[in-house]
């Protein structure tokens, strides 16, 4: 549940002090690094943690929801990679029919 309100937060705010997280998420403010880094682990949030600072500095949050936009962006990705497969698989044949081709001439 933690996660899912720093994910929330993280998408409306790309800085936060370890103090509001500390309120928000009504941790310790021992618990707030080890939080974080266990954030980090979940790739789900991109971050950089100033500890100096006393920050964290968030780059990107995974959508918490996914609606029609995101399916189509996943459908987009989907079919490229399948392209790219199959440009990948006709390359492998490619070459491999070569290298039969050479070992018959020999």
């Amino acid at each position: 549940m933690r996660l899912l309100s720093f994910m929330q937060l993280a998408e409306s705010n790309s800085e936060m002090s370890f103090q509001q997280l500390q309120d928000e998420l009504q941790i310790k403010e021992e618990e707030v690094e080890p939080f974080i880094i266990e954030v980090l682990k979940t790739k789900l949030v991109r971050a950089r943690m100033d500890q100096r600072a006393r920050k964290v500095h968030i780059s990107s949050t995974m959508h918490r929801t996914f609606g029609r936009p995101q399916w189509q962006q996943l459908r987009d990705l989907l079919l490229s990679w399948k392209s790219n497969l199959t440009l990948v698989q006709e390359n492998i044949n490619t070459v491999a029919a070569a290298q039969v081709e050479l070992s018959q001439r020999q």
